[in-house]
């Protein structure tokens, strides 16, 4: 009986959590990441070598530029993988102040073909504007 007893329990666990994910968590596929979209976090996982490269860029510009306040809070990164603090959605639109902001201060940005003008690369964080993808760099935007 026991045997059966802990499968009802494992069955009902597993139904429980899968409730709780479908109810609390929204799926965004990139060309180079799934976005997994918590309440207050948000996990991108590599698909790619380039997704995995930009995870790792994500984590350089982080330990280097994050005391500046224009990115979106990293939490951890690992094995390419990045949890950051979920940031609101961006308008339909970037103010060029702002990447001009960013490409000032921060160089690796400052090259033709930056993805910066796409505004799901955007949104807001303690009521402040902030870069949420910044994985890219020059090399990684001519992989493909």
């Amino acid at each position: 009986m026991k045997i059966k007893h802990d499968a009802i329990i494992s069955w009902k666990f597993w139904n429980d959590l899968d409730n709780k994910i479908k109810n609390n968590m929204e799926f965004a596929k990139y060309s180079t990441r799934i976005v997994i979209l918590f309440n207050k976090s948000v996990i991108k996982i590599p698909i790619s070598k380039r997704g995995y490269l930009q995870g790792k860029h994500e984590k350089y510009i982080w330990d280097k530029y994050g005391h500046k306040k224009l990115l979106a809070p990293l939490i951890w990164e690992r094995w390419g993988i990045v949890k950051q603090k979920k940031c609101d959605a961006p308008n339909k639109w970037i103010n060029h102040k702002y990447i001009y902001e960013v490409k000032l201060q921060m160089p690796e940005f400052n090259f033709d073909g930056c993805d910066l003008h796409n505004y799901r690369n955007w949104g807001y964080y303690n009521g402040r504007v902030v870069l949420i993808g910044y994985g890219i760099n020059e090399k990684i935007s001519k992989m493909y």
